[in-house]
C-alpha cells in the first residue's frame, strides 16, 4: 500500500519533498523486505523496510513525479504491491507498481499564454540539485509545471544595493515539469535572490516563503556559502582521464608470483582461468600510460580472493599474493604519483567471499555464532541445496539461469544469487565499523586517491553517509564514486554531501551507444537524454562523472560497433568532449575486441602489430586537446543545433574566454555547417584552418564524422 504522509521540510536548504509511506502486509517469517524501483537501480538492499507488528513499513522523501517500484522478499522473491492496482512494467520487462508523489501537482493541466500559473508547480530549493557555487559562480535552477510559463526571471540583490535581473533559460522538460537555469557571479557581500514568474500578463513571485502575488511579501533566498559548499568534489577529477585495469589481464611483471596452472597469455579467458597479470606489470607499463595521456588509473579489486576477478574478497587488509604485496601497492602508488597519475581502488562492501573468516564462523557455529548478524542468514544450518548446485553449474541461458537461481537460492542473501558472495548487513554497527576501518586503512596506508564502490546501489544510504564523513575527514580530495547499474534510475539519492561525488555514468554510455553505435535513437532523443542527465546531476558532480564506454562488465566498444571504426571514433569523440571525466577500459585504445563477460576480459595486446593505430592516435589527440582546453574540463555545455532529420548534433563548451564548438554528423549524408563570423577557426584534430568568406565560416562534414572548432588566435 502507498500513501502520502505530507511534506518533509529541510529548513537549512529550504527543500520540500513528499513523504511516501510504503506498507506491506504479511510475510511474518521474512528476514528482510526491500523496496526497489526507479530510485535504486531495481536492486534490493538500499531501502530495507522495518517490521511493525503485522506490517512492513518504509517512508522515503520524493520530489513530485511518477515512480515505479516493487518489493523484494529476502533478497530473492519479487512482488508487485498487492494493495496498489496501478501496475506497469519496468525497463527489464518485469511487472511493477507505480505511484505519484505530489499527485495534486501532477494532475493539473497547464497551457502557456492563458494568463494562469499553477502555483503548486513552482519550486526551488538550495540543495545541490538546484543551487551550486563553483569558483564564485552561482548556478540556479528552477522548476515549473510543463508548458505553464512564458518567462522566468531571476532577481539578484546584494548589500551593494545593486539589482541583477536575469532571464532564465529553459534547459529541459520531462512529462510533468519544465526546468530553467541562470548563472551569475557571486558578490563579496551577502547575496539574496528570488524569482519572477510570468505567463503573459500574470506575474507571480517565488521566494523563501513560497509563492505569492505581492512583491512586498517576498522573503528572499539568502546564499549561505557554508551550507552550499557542504557538497564539494575533488578538483583533480575534473581534469582526469581514467584508465581501468583488470590486473590479472594487463601485464605479467613478475612470473614468480603467478597462480598455479596459469594460462598462456593471449588464450581466451574463462570465468576461472588466470593469466598472471600483477601490480609489477602495472608499474612496468606506467610509461605507456603516461604516453597515452591518462592521469588516473582505476584497478578492479586487488585484495585476497580465490577468483580471477577478486570481487569475492576474504582478506581486506592484504594484497592478493598473485598480484604482489602491500609494499608493492605502496610502490605502485608512489611511482604513479611521480608521473602525475592518480590511483583509484575498487571497494567491495556489498558482499564478501564465502571464505571470509567471519562468514565461515557462522557456517561452523550457526545461530550461536556471535557474528550471525553480519549477514542475512535465512535458514540454519547453512547448506546449499542439491538443486541449487545443479542449476548454478548448468550451461543454461543467462536469463533462465538467473530466474531459477533466484527461486532455488542459497539459505542466505547474496549478490545476484551467487553462493560464494554472501551479502553483508551494513546496518549492523560492528559490520559497518569493520568495513569503514578497512577503507580508512587503504586511504591512510596506501595514499590512494579514490575509491569505486561495487554494487553501491545495494547498500543502505545510512552506511554511505558514515563512510563519506570518515574518509573526507582523512582526505577531502579523495574521489568517492559509485557503481550505478541502471540507465534510467533517478540519481537524486546517490550524488551529494551524504553519498557520492559521482557515479559510473552508464546513463551517458547508453545514450552515446544508442545514438552512434546502435542507431536506435536520433539527435533529438540523444539531446533529451543528455539534458535529463545534466539537469538531474548536481552541477558540482557533472564534471567528475566517470564517463565510460566500456568496462569489465560490458562488451568492448569495437565489438559493439561490429568493427566499424568510424562509429567507434564518433563514440569516443563524444565521450571526450561532453562534460565529465572520460574513462578508457584497458585495450579499447588499441582496438581490442571482446563480447560479454568473460570475453571482455581478454589479456592486453602488447604486440604493436596487433594494435589499431588509427584508434590509438585518435585517443591520444583527443586527450591532449582536452588537457589543453579548460572549456572541455570545466566548461558549461550549450546546445546550438539539434537537427533530427539530418541526425546532426551541435553544441559548444565554454569556460571564461575559452570556447570550443563541436559538430557531430551522425547522419548518412554530408552536412555543411555554416556560421556567421569574421574570425578564422581551426579544426583541432586535423589542424585544418577555416577562414571566413562573406562574413561566415563554412565546414563540410562527411557522414559519421565530427569536428572540434576553436577560434584562431
Amino acid at each position: 500500500m502507498i500513501r502520502e504522509l505530507g511534506i518533509q521540510v529541510e529548513r537549512e536548504l529550504k527543500s520540500k519533498r513528499h513523504l511516501i509511506e510504503f506498507t506491506l502486509k504479511g510475510y511474518p517469517n521474512a528476514k528482510n523486505i526491500y523496496v526497489v524501483g526507479d530510485f535504486s537501480c531495481w536492486f534490493p538492499g538500499a531501502f530495507p523496510m522495518k517490521k511493525e507488528e503485522k506490517l512492513w513499513k518504509l517512508t522515503l522523501p520524493f520530489y513530485p513525479g511518477e515512480y515505479r517500484y516493487a518489493y523484494v522478499i529476502n533478497g530473492y522473491k519479487w512482488i508487485t504491491d498487492p494493495d496498489n492496482p496501478n501496475q506497469t512494467k519496468n525497463q527489464y520487462g518485469v511487472k511493477c507498481s507505480t505511484f505519484k508523489a505530489g499527485k495534486e501537482i501532477l494532475t493539473t493541466k497547464c497551457k502557456r499564454n492563458d494568463g494562469k500559473i499553477e502555483l503548486k508547480g513552482l519550486y526551488h530549493d538550495q540543495t545541490w540539485h538546484f543551487l551550486s557555487l563553483i569558483n564564485r559562480t552561482v548556478h540556479v535552477k528552477f522548476r515549473a509545471r510543463k508548458d505553464d510559463l512564458t518567462d522566468v526571471q531571476l532577481i539578484v540583490h546584494s548589500n551593494e544595493r545593486k539589482q541583477l535581473q536575469l532571464k532564465m533559460k529553459k534547459i529541459w522538460k520531462d512529462k510533468y515539469f519544465d526546468y530553467y537555469e541562470a548563472v551569475f557571479n557571486l558578490s563579496n557581500r551577502k547575496t539574496r535572490y528570488f524569482f519572477k514568474v510570468i505567463d503573459t500578463e500574470k506575474v507571480v513571485y517565488y521566494s523563501a516563503n513560497g509563492q505569492n502575488e505581492n512583491l512586498e511579501k517576498v522573503k528572499e533566498f539568502e546564499i549561505d556559502e557554508k551550507a552550499v559548499n557542504k557538497f564539494r568534489v575533488p578538483e583533480w577529477v575534473k581534469t582526469a582521464v581514467f584508465y581501468q585495469i583488470f590486473p590479472d589481464r594487463f601485464y605479467n611483471g613478475d612470473p614468480t608470483n603467478d597462480p598455479e596452472k596459469v594460462s598462456i597469455w593471449g588464450e581466451r579467458p574463462t570465468r576461472k582461468n588466470f593469466f598472471g597479470g600483477d601490480l609489477q606489470g602495472i608499474i612496468d607499463k606506467l610509461d605507456y600510460l603516461e604516453e597515452l595521456g591518462v592521469n588516473a588509473i582505476y584497478l578492479t579489486p586487488i585484495f585476497r580472493s580465490k577468483s580471477n576477478h577478486k570481487y569475492d574478497i576474504y582478506d581486506y587488509y592484504t594484497v592478493d599474493p598473485s598480484f604482489g604485496t602491500n609494499n608493492l601497492l605502496k610502490k605502485l602508488v608512489q611511482e604513479a604519483h611521480k608521473k602525475g597519475i592518480r590511483v583509484m581502488l575498487d571497494a567491495v562492501f556489498h558482499h564478501t567471499s564465502d571464505e571470509f573468516p567471519i562468514f565461515q564462523n557462522i557456517v561452523k557455529f550457526g545461530v550461536k555464532s556471535k557474528y550471525k548478524d553480519w549477514y542475512f542468514i535465512l535458514k540454519y544450518p547453512i547448506r546449499l541445496s542439491r538443486t541449487y548446485k545443479i542449476l548454478f553449474h548448468a550451461p543454461l541461458p543467462p536469463k533462465i539461469k538467473f530466474y531459477l537461481i533466484q527461486k532455488f537460492h542459497p539459505p542466505y542473501e547474496t549478490f545476484a544469487g551467487v553462493y560464494y558472495m554472501p551479502k553483508l548487513n551494513l546496518l549492523n554497527q560492528e559490520t559497518a565499523k569493520y568495513f569503514i576501518k578497512a577503507a580508512e586503512f587503504w586511504v591512510k596506508e596506501f595514499k590512494i586517491d579514490g575509491l569505486r564502490f561495487d554494487v553501491a546501489f545495494g547498500i543502505p544510504l545510512e552506511f554511505w553517509k558514515k563512510l563519506r564523513n570518515r574518509l573526507k575527514r582523512i582526505n577531502p580530495d579523495i574521489y568517492l564514486m559509485a557503481e550505478f547499474g541502471n540507465n534510467f534510475s533517478d540519481i537524486t539519492y546517490w550524488i551529494g554531501a551524504e553519498s557520492f561525488d559521482a557515479i559510473m555514468n552508464y546513463p551517458l554510455r547508453a545514450a552515446i551507444l544508442d545514438f552512434i553505435v546502435f542507431e536506435k535513437i536520433r539527435a533529438e532523443e540523444f539531446h533529451q537524454r543528455l539534458m535529463r542527465l545534466l539537469t538531474k546531476t548536481p552541477r558540482e558532480a557533472i564534471f567528475c562523472m566517470y564517463n565510460m564506454l566500456g568496462s569489465h562488465d560490458t562488451p568492448r566498444l569495437l565489438t559493439l560497433c561490429k568493427g566499424d571504426t568510424k562509429k567507434a571514433k564518433l563514440a569516443i569523440f563524444l565521450q571526450m568532449t561532453l562534460p565529465g571525466a572520460p574513462a578508457i577500459y584497458y585495450g579499447d585504445e588499441i582496438g581490442m575486441k571482446g563480447s560479454g563477460d568473460p570475453d571482455c576480459r581478454r589479456t592486453m595486446l602488447w604486440n604493436k602489430n596487433e594494435w589499431n593505430m588509427g584508434i590509438l592516435e585518435y585517443y591520444r589527440k583527443l586527450i591532449q586537446i582536452r588537457k589543453r582546453n579548460k572549456a572541455l574540463t570545466h566548461g558549461k555545455l550549450e546546445t546550438i543545433l539539434v537537427d533530427n532529420e539530418k541526425n546532426v548534433y551541435i553544441f559548444k563548451r565554454t569556460y571564461q574566454n575559452n570556447e570550443i564548438l563541436i559538430v557531430v554528423n551522425n547522419g548518412r549524408e554530408d552536412f555543411i555547417f555554416k556560421m556567421k563570423s569574421n574570425d578564422s577557426f581551426e579544426e583541432a584534430l586535423a589542424k585544418t584552418m577555416f577562414k571566413p568568406e562573406e562574413n561566415s565560416i563554412r565546414v563540410k562534414l562527411k557522414p559519421k564524422t565530427a569536428v572540434l572548432l576553436m577560434r584562431s588566435k
